[in-house]
């Protein structure tokens, strides 16, 4: 059976899922709102990635609860890592993927920095005619950067899951 944090992990991820397949859509909404199908877009962007965000945080509570932490709501890795005296494999697992920029854990990393912070000014000419060479952009907010996280997400919480279920 299930246990109810998992399920709740996987209600999360469902949703995702089921924004980012309106991501591609059409926007029918912009005609009757007004809005610019640009504007649409970033909100539809933001609402994936703060419900992949709180995904996250119910799948650090699953893994609390799962070793018996049956109060504690770990907010970051840190937090979680915290709770423990002893090794625990899914913190290793997460530590890890913290560490590898590539990885969906660095990725919700990067996500959840650049929605809690004002965008980076961007520098300009100036009158010594200086020229940025590169900026930063923020995170991959696109379709398949989302899916994939969402996808990495919904792997390593069903493992996890299955894992426990065992027992």
């Amino acid at each position: 059976m299930a246990s109810t944090w998992y399920s709740l992990v996987s209600q999360k991820l469902y949703l995702a899922q089921v924004l980012i397949r309106e991501f591609d859509q059409p926007t029918t909404s912009t005609a009757s709102t007004g809005l610019p199908a640009a504007v649409i877009g970033e909100a539809r962007s933001q609402a994936v990635a703060e419900v992949l965000l709180r995904a996250r945080d119910v799948l650090l509570t699953m893994i609390a609860r799962l070793h018996q932490k049956k109060t504690e709501t770990p907010h970051s890795l840190a937090e979680l890592k915290a709770l423990f005296e002893y090794d625990v494999a899914e913190v290793e697992t997460l530590d890890s993927l913290a560490q590898q920029r590539s990885s969906w854990w660095n990725h919700l990393a990067q996500l959840d920095k650049a929605l809690s912070q004002p965008p980076a000014q961007k520098k300009t000419v100036s009158a010594d005619n200086i020229i940025a060479v590169a900026a930063e952009e923020g995170p991959d907010r696109s379709l398949q950067a989302l899916e994939q996280t969402r996808a990495a997400m919904a792997i390593f919480a069903r493992e996890l899951e299955e894992r426990h279920g065992e027992w």
